[in-house]
């Protein structure tokens, strides 16, 4: 994913008043970026930003670290153990959801 980083912005929990896993930083993200929560996909690697996302309406990907390898990710969409592992074609692309023309 280093190819999208230029591209990507970054919002950090010191910019909404309610920290996770309230899902309020990634409403935040959704809104300002102008796009749909089911559109997103969020890279997380803790157990209460899993669950912001989640309950923010995204789809989300665990890379777990050695301080949070053991916490429970129930919910979250994959686990991995980096993100080198994430593959944008085979990971991200059909997490997203894809419109239907009639």
């Amino acid at each position: 994913l280093p190819e999208f980083a230029p591209e990507i912005p970054i919002f950090a929990g010191d910019i909404v008043s309610a920290k996770k896993p309230d899902p309020e930083i990634y409403n935040l993200a959704s809104k300002e970026m102008g796009v749909a929560p089911m559109t997103c996909v969020v890279i997380e690697d803790a157990s209460i930003g899993c669950r912001a996302a989640k309950a923010a309406g995204m789809q989300v990907i665990v890379t777990k670290s050695i301080y949070t390898e053991g916490e429970d990710f129930t919910g979250a969409d994959e686990i991995v153990s980096s993100a080198a592992e994430i593959d944008f074609e085979e990971d991200v692309v059909p997490m997203l959801p894809m419109l239907q023309m009639s």
